[in-house]
């Protein structure tokens, strides 16, 4: 009886589980992603002038980041961390990060 009830426990739906309080909501967490996302794309470019300059630029596109969204380093990690530890949700967040860097670039390109 116990290994029944804990197989019908192992199966209910991981997305009626609540998000911890310590970790940020979905959708900050897709904006904060994009934000990084873009700043890494900026240090990817700007390293070959560079690399010491490139990575102090991406250290304070982090920090302007963080300030932006009033989180800390820790709670970014820890939030990566929970995301990380649920690949489905975690999927669907980049999908729609995705989504948006695409809609991003046909506004800037036509």
């Amino acid at each position: 009886m116990f290994i029944l009830i804990c197989l019908l426990f192992s199966c209910s739906n991981s997305d009626e589980k609540k998000i911890p309080e310590n970790v940020l909501s979905k959708n900050t967490f897709e904006s904060i992603l994009k934000e990084i996302h873009l700043a890494e794309a900026t240090f990817e470019l700007h390293k070959t002038k560079g690399m010491g300059k490139a990575k102090n630029e991406l250290a304070n596109y982090y920090q302007n980041i963080y300030s932006e969204y009033t989180i800390s380093e820790e709670e970014f990690k820890l939030t990566l961390e929970y995301y990380s530890n649920h690949p489905e949700k975690l999927e669907k967040i980049y999908d729609k990060v995705l989504e948006e860097l695409i809609k991003e670039r046909t506004t800037l390109n036509p």
